[in-house]
């Protein structure tokens, strides 16, 4: 698309125009041992004196879609954290390369453990599935250690975001490993991908001693339609994904479950008043920010 003003010439006020680079961020490559595939990671440390201890950390998963508005987002309401609850803290993105925004055949076979119950009527894919205890490994024996020997972290105050399917494998690697991240932000998890069998793990837990933090939330019209949708426009398979995938019934019983192993405190399950499955992170990410780093 022709841009306007394609040559400063014909405005002459312009002098010259160049990409911004966001200060006090940066993006590297890193190949998984295990599986031989490469990820692209973006950073973003604050401009503040880090505490004795190191920032916290927030691993961001989707992070050419997410990184961004989360790092900016942080960056913005830490400056004064007494007033908002929200420390300064680096921000993580772990991306892909060749990637704009979603790259939905790696997110899919990175982020499960096997093929989504055919129940939820799963949309049309790649089919590639399986990759997670690969992608477990690659989180757990590179990206956080070189995140923690390159950057000011804190070991002990690390979160996990994910939306979507990605929120889903927040809540998968909590209920198997919860020991990997002091936080975890699931923000409308897919949980019909396997919600028995996430269930089935959550209650096989056991009482976790030292238990992470846990906040999950959804939007008020993932399983009915908004005040500003057209009914008409809508086919009967929309109507009937939204049905079989139970997005706040899910979410809301994940998080009843999760509380009987990692106790009340643990857990915070919120629902987004006016917000659908893709408002409810800008929406609800300061409120997740604040009670996963709160203690």
């Amino acid at each position: 698309m022709k841009r306007r003003h394609e040559d400063t010439a014909d405005c002459p006020e312009t002098l010259a125009r160049a990409p911004y680079v966001l200060p006090g961020c940066e993006m590297f490559r890193q190949r998984s041992v295990v599986s031989g595939l490469d990820y692209e990671i973006f950073v973003s440390v604050p401009d503040s004196e880090p505490p004795a201890s190191g920032f916290p950390v927030i691993y961001v998963l989707d992070g050419n879609s997410d990184f961004l508005t989360v790092s900016e987002t942080v960056k913005r309401v830490s400056r004064r954290p007494q007033a908002t609850g929200i420390s300064p803290s680096i921000v993580v993105g772990i991306g892909y390369p060749d990637t704009e925004s979603y790259n939905i055949d790696r997110r899919q076979f990175d982020l499960t453990r096997h093929a989504p119950d055919e129940a939820a009527l799963p949309d049309a894919s790649s089919g590639a599935c399986g990759g997670q205890d690969a992608f477990v490994e690659f989180l757990r024996t590179q990206l956080q250690p070189h995140v923690e020997a390159v950057y000011p972290a804190d070991p002990a105050r690390r979160t996990l975001m994910g939306h979507s399917l990605a929120g889903y494998f927040v809540l998968d690697l909590l209920s198997r490993r919860p020991e990997m991240f002091s936080g975890y932000m699931s923000f409308s998890p897919s949980i019909w991908w396997d919600r028995a069998g996430l269930m089935q793990a959550v209650a096989a837990m056991g009482r976790v001693a030292s238990p992470p933090r846990l906040h999950i939330s959804a939007g008020r019209w993932e399983q009915e339609l908004a005040p500003w949708q057209d009914l008409e426009a809508l086919s009967d398979r929309y109507h009937q994904i939204r049905e079989a995938r139970r997005m706040i019934d899910n979410a809301r019983e994940l998080a009843d479950a999760i509380r009987l192993v990692a106790g009340e405190e643990a857990v915070k399950f919120e629902l987004g008043a006016d917000e659908d499955h893709s408002t409810i992170v800008t929406v609800m990410l300061c409120r997740a920010l604040r009670f996963v780093g709160g203690r």
